[in-house]
C-alpha cells in the first residue's frame, strides 16, 4: 500500500487517543500484543530494550537517553509518543523520522502479517498496539543496538510492556488518567511499577511525591528489583551505595528544574549501561544540545513566546515554577481535552496569569473552550476564541515586546503554534486553516466594501454572499470567479500540459502514462503493458531525476522526484497499485531547475506575483511548505514585465478569473509548472499579513460581482 493507505489503515485500528479505545478485557492486552509481535517474527528479540514510564517527563527522558547512546557510538532507536505533526514522529532510528515511503513499507509488513489474526481469540489490535509492533520492527530491521520506548498509559497493561526490558526508568508520577489508574498516587505508582522486572534496574527521581518514593522503595524490595534514585549530586542504590554523574544538568543556562531532573534520570540509566564510555564532555554536549519539541520551548523572543505540552495538574505546576523564574506575569493560550483535569491545570496556572485565552484544539478529544471556561477557578478572568489560529494571530497583533505569552495545555495546540511560529518540524501535509484562510481574507474584504454575508454551512466552509440577483457561494478556497469547464480544465495537469504546449507556452517535457494495472473498461487509454515498459520510455526521453506527478495532485501531495530506475519503478508501482477507479493519469516530467515563483492573476491583469525562497527538496518539494520558508514579493519591474507577459499567454488558453501559475525561471525562460484555479493564500499570507489578499479579493468582487 501506498502512504495515504498506509495511514487510512492505521486510522481504521481501535484508538484511546481519538476515543476509540479497543474493546475486551484488560487481561487480554498483553496477550495480544505478544500474539502480534509473534506474527512480526518477534523483532523485540533482536536488540536491547529500554522502557521509559512515568506521568510527566517520559518523552524527555526516553529522547535523551537515545541521544546519549547515540552520542556514544551505539545504534538506537526511540519510541515515543503522542506526536505533534506526523505519526512517524514515534517511531526514530539514530534521530531521524523514517520517510513516507519507509513507512507505508512497514504497515503492508504489518497488514500482510496480521491477516486473519481474529483468529487469535484477543480482540482487534489497536492502532498504539500495532505502532509498538512497528517500532519493534524497524528497529530490527535497522539493526539497533538499543531500542527505547516510552509507555504510553500506565504501565501493567501498556503494549511496550508485553516484553522484558534491559533497564526502566519511571520519572515524575502525578494524577492522571485517574479513571484508568486510579485515584491516589500510590494506586498509579502500583501501575506504572509494572515496567520493572525482577533482577533488573529500575531509575526513578527523587522529585517524587514522597508517598510514591516510599512505594517505590518497599515495592522494589518485595519483587527483587534494584531501585536506583537520582537525585540532584548523585544516584542512590540499595544498601546506600551511590554513583556520581558524568556532569550536572542543572548547570546548563535557561533550563527548568524538571529537564534537569529527567537529564539525571537519562545519565544515570546511561551510564548505567556504559560506564567508562559516556564521558563528562559527551554527557554534557548532548544534554546541552537536546531540544524536545513541544516542551518549554521558546518560539520568540519580543515578546517572549513559550510552548509547552503540559495536560495535567503537576506538569502544569512544573511549567509554573520555570515560567514563574522568568517573568512574573504571563499571558496564556490554553487549550484542552476531554479526559485531563482542565480545572486542576488552569488552577496551577493561575497564580502567574495576567491573561488567559481560551480556545479548542485541533483534536478529536478536544474540549469546547466555553466548557473549559466553566472549570476556570474562581477569580480567573478568561476570554474564548474557537479557533486556535485566530486566537495566536490575534494575541501576536495586540502583545508588546515586552510580553509573555505561553501556549499550553495540550500537544495539539502545541503542535498548532509551533506550524504558526515556523518551527523546525515534518508536516503531514498542510493544516485545515490553509483552506480557511482564504475565506477569513474574504471576510474581510467584504467588510470593506459594505457587502454582508452569512455561513451557509454549519461547519463554517461555505460563505454566502448576500447581494442582488443569482446567489453567490465560496466554498473553503473556492470561488464563483471562474469558469466551471475552465477551472476543470485547470484541475487536470494532463490538460494543461496537451493545452499549454499546443499554444507554444514552456512547460516541462512530459510523459503522460495510463495505468496499466487499471480495469478493462479504460483498456483503450492504457499507453504501456507494464511499469517496465514506462521505466524503459522515461529513459529514452529523460535523465533522472525525474517528477512523477498525479494528475490532481494537491499541495505538493502526490508530486515525488526520483533519482533512479529503481526508485522510479517502485513509485509507479505503489501509485498504480494504490489508484482509485478513476484516478489512472500519471505524469512524467524532466527535472526545471532554478528558483520557483508564483504569479497570482486574474484573466490577463497580474495581481500580485512571489519567490518561494527556502530549502528545498525531502519528501514535500515546495519550499514555503519546509521550516523557514518564506513568500517574498516581486517588485523588481525587470522580472514583473516579463510575468505580466506569461500572464497574458497563459490567459490565452486558459479564461480563469482567478487563478495562480507556479513557474520555474530557468536557463531557458519562464517555465510553467503549473497552473491553481483556485490559490491558497495561506502561505503567502504566514511571510507577509493578509493585507495584500484581501486587496486582491476587494478587486475580484468589484470585477466579477459589482
Amino acid at each position: 500500500m501506498d502512504y495515504f493507505h498506509s495511514k487510512r489503515f492505521l486510522d481504521t485500528l481501535p484508538d484511546w487517543e481519538s476515543g476509540r479505545p479497543a474493546l475486551g478485557p484488560l487481561d487480554h492486552y498483553l496477550p495480544r500484543m505478544r500474539a502480534l509481535l509473534a506474527r512480526l517474527g518477534d523483532p523485540q528479540q533482536r536488540f536491547v530494550s529500554l522502557i521509559v514510564g512515568g506521568t510527566n517527563g517520559k518523552g524527555t527522558a526516553s529522547s535523551l537517553l537515545a541521544a546519549l547512546l547515540g552520542r556514544a557510538g551505539h545504534r538506537t532507536g526511540l519510541y515515543t509518543s503522542p506526536h505533534l505533526h506526523t505519526w512517524r514522529e514515534r517511531i526514530q532510528v539514530e534521530g531521524q523520522l523514517l520517510s513516507r515511503d519507509a513507512w507505508a513499507e512497514g504497515i503492508t509488513f504489518l497488514y500482510d502479517h496480521t491477516r486473519g489474526f481474529a483468529a487469535e481469540g484477543l480482540g482487534p489490535f489497536s492502532k498504539f498496539e500495532a505502532l509498538t509492533g512497528l517500532a519493534a520492527h524497524f528497529f530490527a530491521r535497522a539493526q539497533v543496538e538499543y531500542g527505547a520506548f516510552e509507555v504510553g498509559l500506565g504501565g501493567r497493561c501498556d503494549a511496550t510492556n508485553a516484553w522484558d526490558s534491559r533497564l526502566a526508568i519511571l520519572t515524575a508520577i502525578g494524577l492522571d488518567h485517574v479513571e484508568v489508574l486510579g485515584h491516589t498516587l500510590e494506586e498509579i505508582a502500583a501501575d506504572k511499577f509494572h515496567v520493572a522486572r525482577p533482577g533488573h534496574p529500575l531509575f526513578t527521581t527523587a522529585a517524587q511525591p514522597p508517598q510514591v518514593l516510599e512505594y517505590l522503595r518497599r515495592a522494589s524490595c518485595q519483587r527483587q528489583v534494584e531501585l536506583l534514585v537520582a537525585g540532584p549530586e548523585k544516584v542512590e542504590g540499595p544498601g546506600g551505595a551511590a554513583r556520581s554523574y558524568p556532569f550536572d544538568p542543572a548547570s546548563l543556562p535557561g533550563r527548568p528544574r524538571t529537564f534537569a531532573e529527567n537529564a539525571r534520570l537519562a545519565l544515570a540509566a546511561a551510564s548505567w549501561l556504559l560506564g567508562a564510555e559516556l564521558d563528562a564532555q559527551t554527557a554534557r554536549q548532548t544534554i546541552a544540545a537536546h531540544r524536545w519539541p513541544g516542551r518549554f520551548e521558546t518560539a520568540g523572543e519580543k515578546p517572549l513566546v513559550l510552548l509547552d505540552g503540559a495536560h495535567n495538574p503537576a506538569a502544569a505546576a512544573r511549567l509554573a515554577e520555570g515560567l514563574g523564574a522568568m517573568a512574573p506575569r504571563w499571558t496564556f493560550l490554553v487549550g484542552a481535552l476531554r479526559g485531563h483535569d482542565a480545572a486542576g491545570l488552569l488552577q496551577a496556572l493561575q497564580p502567574l496569569a495576567l491573561r488567559v485565552v481560551l480556545t479548542a484544539p485541533d483534536h478529536p478529544r478536544a474540549l469546547r473552550p466555553e466548557d473549559l471556561a466553566a472549570r476556570a477557578p474562581e477569580g480567573m478572568q478568561v476570554e474564548i476564541v474557537p479557533s486556535g489560529l485566530r486566537a495566536l494571530r490575534q494575541l501576536m497583533a495586540q502583545l508588546g515586546p515586552s510580553d509573555h505569552l505561553c501556549v499550553t495545555g495540550s500537544l495539539s495546540l502545541v503542535a498548532q503554534a509551533r506550524e504558526f511560529f515556523d518551527l523546525p518540524c515534518e508536516r503531514e501535509g498542510v493544516s485545515e486553516d490553509a483552506a480557511l484562510e482564504s475565506l477569513e481574507c474574504l471576510q474581510l474584504a467584504c467588510q470593506r466594501r459594505g457587502l454582508e454575508w452569512e455561513f451557509a454551512s454549519a461547519n463554517g466552509h461555505v460563505l454566502y454572499l448576500k447581494r442582488p440577483g443569482a446567489p453567490r457561494y465560496f466554498l473553503r478556497n473556492k470561488h464563483p470567479f471562474n469558469d466551471y469547464v475552465a477551472a476543470r480544465l485547470a484541475e487536470d495537469k494532463g490538460y494543461q500540459y496537451e493545452l499549454f504546449s499546443r499554444a507554444g507556452l514552456l512547460v516541462p517535457a512530459t510523459l503522460q502514462v495510463f495505468n496499466p494495472f487499471a480495469d478493462d473498461r479504460f483498456n483503450r487509454y492504457k499507453t504501456h503493458p507494464s511499469i517496465a515498459a514506462i521505466a524503459a520510455q522515461v529513459e529514452e526521453r529523460f535523465s533522472y531525476p525525474v517528477l512523477v506527478k498525479k494528475y490532481h495532485s494537491s499541495l505538493a501531495q502526490g508530486v515525488f522526484l526520483e533519482h533512479s530506475r529503481d526508485t522510479l519503478c517502485r513509485r509507479l508501482q505503489l501509485l498504480c497499485e494504490n489508484s482509485g477507479y478513476l484516478d489512472n493519469v500519471l505524469l512524467i516530467q524532466e527535472y526545471v531547475a532554478g528558483p520557483e515563483y508564483r504569479i497570482v492573476a486574474s484573466r490577463d491583469e497580474l495581481l500580485l506575483a512571489y519567490e518561494k525562497q527556502g530549502a528545498s527538496g525531502g519528501e514535500d518539494l515546495n519550499p514555503l511548505h519546509q521550516a523557514g520558508g518564506q513568500a517574498v514579493q516581486v517588485e523588481a519591474e525587470e522580472l514583473l514585465g516579463p510575468l505580466r507577459a506569461l500572464t497574458a499567454r497563459v490567459a490565452s488558453v486558459l479564461d480563469l478569473g482567478f487563478y495562480a501559475i507556479d513557474l520555474i525561471a530557468s536557463p531557458q525562460g519562464l517555465c510553467i509548472l503549473e497552473v491553481n484555479p483556485n490559490p491558497f493564500c495561506f502561505f503567502y499570507n504566514r511571510s507577509n499579513g493578509r493585507e495584500d489578499f484581501v486587496r486582491i479579493y476587494e478587486r475580484l468582487i468589484e470585477k466579477f460581482l459589482a
